[in-house]
């Protein structure tokens, strides 16, 4: 009889056990129809899980080839396959369809069930495909923020029926600026950065994802404390002004003619430039464009990457 019992409380604790390790599944299963808010502020109804979804922004392609399987994306950006700023070239080999935003009858023969366009997206192309479409069309949203990203990896896990996969993206992100802010963390004096776009005599101020990098890789963008904000262009009478520590160049130079790497070294040579702190200390360098030009949750390597060139002692 006391052994029957045991049988039965057994099999009890046993479903028990079954039934709690599938609550984490259930509740975060997506249910459809999902309704969010894009970044023009309306409200995206998907009525069932989509299976033949389009992006094109190079930032939604990084996010839906590391959450939903290739063979629901019928399309990518142009851009999923330049080597010098996407991070997923060899993820995008498995969608066949490239599209812009100028492709509108492309796009509409393609018969998505999900269309994701860029923020920046223009007006008169944003209606025809309103027009052409059965399907929805989702806005994302301006990516020029930490907080911005991962609402977008919400909303697009949501849209897409991956939240599972969606909330693992935001935990990598969230480990790997914890990891940089842990060995940042106690530095007395922080240094100070200039991103410097040779090409365009440009950089990055307040509102912009490489502000975010700086700030999270524990330096301090000089062009923000200077009051800028957005991508202005700069002096070189600026720079001599500034005079920071560091020096960022892109790693992606546009020129067949010239390297970026011949670039920085043209830069150190410039008599004008010989008393700068970052010429003095050489460290007038090269990150990533993959890293720090992308808008999805790749900017995390951008901020490790930032911080390693920085403080190097506190990486070994």
């Amino acid at each position: 009889m006391l052994m029957k019992f045991s049988k039965k409380l057994v099999a009890i604790v046993v479903l028990i056990a079954f039934a709690v390790a599938l609550i984490p599944f259930y509740s975060h299963a997506a249910d459809f129809p999902v309704t969010v808010k894009d970044g023009k502020g309306y409200s995206i109804t998907v009525k069932q899980k989509p299976q033949r979804i389009l992006s094109l922004a190079l930032q939604t392609d990084e996010i839906l080839l590391n959450m939903v399987s290739a063979n629901r994306i019928v399309g990518l950006s142009i851009f999923a396959d330049d080597k010098n700023n996407s991070n997923v070239v060899n993820l995008a080999k498995n969608v066949k369809g490239r599209y812009s935003s100028n492709d509108i009858e492309k796009i509409i023969a393609a018969k998505p069930d999900l269309v994701i366009v860029p923020y920046y997206i223009d007006k008169s192309k944003y209606d025809l495909l309103k027009k052409g479409l059965k399907c929805p069309i989702y806005v994302s949203l301006n990516p020029n923020s930490i907080v911005n990203i991962k609402q977008e990896i919400i909303n697009l896990s949501k849209l897409t029926g991956e939240i599972q996969k969606g909330q693992a993206l935001i935990k990598y992100m969230d480990d790997k600026i914890n990891f940089v802010q842990k060995k940042v963390k106690y530095l007395r004096k922080k240094k100070y950065v200039l991103f410097y776009t040779y090409y365009f005599n440009s950089t990055y101020g307040k509102n912009t994802t490489q502000h975010e990098i700086a700030k999270y890789a524990g330096v301090i963008n000089i062009a923000a404390v200077a009051g800028l904000k957005g991508w202005p262009t700069i002096s070189k009478e600026q720079i001599l002004e500034w005079d920071p520590n560091i020096i960022v160049i892109p790693s992606a130079s546009y020129n067949p003619k010239k390297t970026s790497q011949q670039y920085v070294e043209e830069f150190k040579k410039d008599p004008a430039f010989k008393n700068l702190k970052a010429v003095k200390n050489n460290s007038v360098i090269i990150l990533d464009d993959r890293h720090v030009q992308t808008v999805s949750h790749y900017i995390v390597e951008g901020i490790y990457d930032l911080a390693k060139a920085a403080y190097p002692y506190l990486f070994k």
